[in-house]
């Protein structure tokens, strides 16, 4: 990766979201929302619009580069092969927080990742009605900018030294009754639990130390290889709940984010051992 491409990237969803999602933001028509899989999964004439720009700019801006997105994924799910092959492909998820965007709420987010011989290699997120971005990966620097101003390189944020201490985002969704009761009564070797909101937002939280770790039981590509590229620049881990490594395409096994090795380990003991 080019010393160039993190803010050259950047750029360009910067452009995408000026042309293509800011416009549409609280001016939307009825006949501009569908529904995917229900209605909690929408799909705004946004969100298409938004893919289609992406995929042309980033696949012009690094020529033989693949592309999979979450809209060209729901049309035709083959198109996650792509992530299973070697070489480059960029992951989009046009809207994170479709829902919000579709209601004029502003916690949506535009993410895209590299990934390199089946590795993320670098991520950004951007939440434009916020005036944020976020963009790094392990080896190249993490940067953040929020309420508008310019990126600027973060220095990590520490982490509580002890568990007791840390907060934590917890998945709830797919999950029975007694499941999220079980792992609720685990809250008390915590700081506290926080629900998960969406996935561009919550790593943000974890890039600016907000809160500490995650338990995600969704791990679509486009929702979580943008952060955890982000994080890797930082040395967080992740892993399913199993404890086996995270691949890119894979949505299987649930996933954990935590600061650091040793964390992860007594984490995952605790909540999902």
């Amino acid at each position: 990766m080019s010393s160039h491409m993190l803010t050259d990237v950047a750029r360009i969803i910067a452009d995408v979201a000026a042309t293509e999602v800011m416009p549409r933001w609280r001016n939307l028509a009825t006949s501009d929302i569908a529904e995917k899989t229900g209605p909690d999964d929408l799909v705004t004439i946004a969100d298409s619009a938004a893919e289609a720009a992406l995929t042309a700019r980033l696949a012009a801006y690094l020529p033989g580069s693949l592309v999979v997105g979450e809209e060209a994924v729901a049309a035709d799910a083959s198109v996650i092969e792509r992530l299973r092959g070697g070489g480059a492909c960029w992951v989009i998820d046009p809207i994170d927080g479709t829902q919000d965007f579709a209601t004029g709420a502003p916690d949506f987010t535009l993410m895209v990742a590299l990934v390199e011989d089946g590795v993320a290699t670098a991520g950004w997120i951007m939440a434009p009605a916020r005036g944020a971005v976020a963009y790094g990966g392990q080896g190249h620097g993490v940067w953040l900018g929020r309420g508008g101003s310019a990126p600027t390189p973060v220095v990590r944020h520490p982490v509580p030294a002890r568990i007791a201490g840390m907060t934590g985002l917890l998945g709830k969704r797919n999950l029975t009754e007694a499941r999220r009761a079980e792992l609720q009564a685990k809250e008390s070797h915590f700081r506290a639990f926080e629900g998960v909101v969406y996935a561009g937002v919550d790593y943000m939280r974890l890039l600016a130390g907000e809160v500490h770790f995650a338990v995600y039981n969704k791990t679509e590509p486009w929702d979580h290889l943008p952060g955890l590229a982000i994080l890797g620049g930082h040395g967080y881990v992740a892993a399913k709940h199993d404890g086996s490594p995270y691949r890119p395409g894979d949505n299987t096994g649930g996933l954990l984010v935590a600061p650091d090795a040793a964390t992860f380990a007594e984490i995952r003991g605790i909540l999902l051992g």
